[in-house]
């Protein structure tokens, strides 16, 4: 027989005897999980805290004891509501021997579920304290096969503290054994350790307990998904200067580098394909804080985005892309990378002497005006990333002017009207945003006023207050009409017909959207 819990409201005794039937033997414990598990969705949360006090969840914790697959299922669910509202340093010290036990039980999801749980604990709840017992359980389910617990094992360890943690013999011994079963639970502890790595004192002390002896192993390890990982993991780890010094000093900075290929043969290796970008992804991203060091130390970097940008397929081509956009996000990168040796360690073929955003943005310039639409958007969002100047003091701000004017130069056959008006005018929404993007970088700069005063069918674009316009392209084309009109420079620049027209201007006096449809197709001639 089922108990009847139809009231919303918390009924102690309704409670009570839900509690007791679990107790006893000869009860249907499928029902009244059901039922109370239909009753706690009923309540608020504050109703639900109310009824999770009054409830023994050691009870609950028994109904796991069983193969019934159902059963653990209900038990599981009832758990998740009830755990998740308690006072966490409370429930824990109330129901630590029954969260050990539930994690020891053979069944994924009931070791899944309270892994969960508990991670919401200790991230709730800095006093929770985990006992040495229960610690090296956990460790255990990074080797479970069901990757539901292996993940939740692996948050749960990241809400441990580094450093008491591995003055525990027992962990750190647990951690060893395991670490040497295969690379994939490397990885998983990797991971871990990585996340404690916080601080010059923790990594000296992962690195002395030879937590890190198969790093270089793994970073070369024949299976590529598990060097992916590895990888991927290393790059928070890496833009910290001492955790760079630190892979540096162990041989994993120059291992990576040697993982990097720009032979064009070599481009058309599957594993080179799946396993390039993740590996230019780190040195992008360590360039970003050491612009300087990775163009004289490791120029290879350089040479296969450029490679590649010239030679590889569609999908490195992209990362290609988005690289070069990660790092002329930064106007420092861009202003170290200033440098006319870039010919030389690129093999640039051309006259001049060009610096490596002047080689880039030629590429860029190919492949934005080609016919591909897959690369156009964000070619032409790298080029805007490169002629885009920051604000800064006076000074700077005429040298950055004066640079970006020299990267925009290199974009030959007129790319107002081949790459900005082309890509505003087509119907795709990510090209036209692109175009009215890179439109907005020239309008900040006197140059680019001089250039955009030059094509009037531009601006009778960005004039036009067409209702299908959609939102990204209505607020483009008011804040370019916007920067111009409160240029300092724009006076000097623009002709008087352009001006009266700027100052005049729908665009500005409507603040109201229109319903916008999916894409834009406008009049395709110039």
């Amino acid at each position: 027989m089922s108990v009847d819990l139809t009231a919303v409201d918390v009924d102690t005794n309704l409670i009570a005897l839900a509690m007791h039937k679990l107790s006893i033997d000869n009860t249907n414990v499928t029902d009244v999980l059901t039922d109370c598990n239909i009753y706690l969705t009923k309540l608020n949360r504050c109703d639900l805290l109310k009824s999770a006090n009054l409830m023994d969840l050691n009870l609950i914790f028994d109904c796991l004891n069983t193969t019934d697959q159902t059963q653990i299922e209900m038990s599981c669910a009832l758990l998740q509501k009830l755990l998740s509202v308690l006072q966490p340093n409370h429930a824990f010290n109330k129901y630590s021997a029954s969260i050990e036990r539930a994690i020891h039980h053979p069944n994924d999801t009931v070791k899944s579920t309270i892994l969960s749980e508990l991670e919401k604990m200790l991230a709730n709840d800095n006093n929770v304290d985990i006992q040495v017992d229960l610690a090296c359980t956990i460790v255990d389910c990074l080797t479970s096969s069901d990757m539901t617990v292996s993940y939740n094992a692996v948050k749960c360890l990241k809400r441990f503290q580094s450093v008491e943690t591995l003055s525990s013999i027992p962990i750190l011994s647990k951690l060893q054994i395991i670490m040497a079963v295969d690379a994939k639970i490397r990885t998983r502890v990797y991971d871990i350790l990585i996340h404690w790595a916080k601080s010059v004192d923790a990594l000296a002390l992962i690195s002395s307990k030879g937590l890190f002896t198969n790093l270089v192993k793994d970073i070369t390890y024949p299976d590529v998904m598990m060097q992916m990982v590895t990888i991927q993991m290393l790059i928070p780890l890496s833009i910290t200067e001492y955790g760079f010094d630190y892979l540096n000093s162990i041989g994993i900075i120059s291992g990576l580098y040697r993982l990097l290929s720009s032979n064009p043969k070599e481009l058309d290796d599957p594993s080179v394909v799946i396993l390039n970008p993740i590996v230019l992804e780190f040195f992008i991203k360590v360039t970003q804080v050491r612009p300087l060091f990775i163009f004289t130390t490791y120029p290879k970097v350089f040479v296969v985005i450029y490679e590649v940008l010239k030679e590889g397929d569609d999908s490195l081509v992209g990362v290609a892309i988005n690289a070069i956009s990660t790092l002329a996000s930064s106007w420092e990168c861009k202003m170290l990378l200033d440098n006319p040796s870039a010919s030389t360690i690129l093999h640039y073929d051309g006259d001049d002497e060009l610096d490596i955003w002047s080689i880039f943005i030629i590429e860029l310039n190919r492949i934005a005006t080609s016919t591909k639409t897959e690369l156009k958007a964000g070619a032409i969002q790298a080029i805007t990333k490169i002629i885009q100047i920051e604000n800064g003091e006076l000074s700077s701000r005429s040298d950055m002017i004066e640079r970006t004017k020299k990267w925009y130069k290199q974009l030959k056959d007129n790319p107002l009207k081949n790459i900005v008006h082309a890509s505003c005018i087509v119907p795709f929404l990510n090209i036209q945003q692109a175009g009215y993007e890179m439109l907005q970088a020239l309008a900040e700069q006197p140059w680019g006023q001089e250039e955009i005063n030059k094509c009037s069918t531009l601006l009778d674009l960005v004039f036009k207050d067409c209702p299908k316009d959609p939102i990204p392209i209505k607020d483009l084309k008011k804040m370019i009409i916007k920067t111009l009109l409160e240029s300092n420079t724009s006076k000097n620049t623009m002709s008087e017909e352009l001006l009266f027209r700027i100052q005049h201007s729908e665009a500005i006096k409507s603040n109201e959207h229109a319903p916008q449809p999916d894409v834009l197709v406008e009049n395709m001639s110039i």
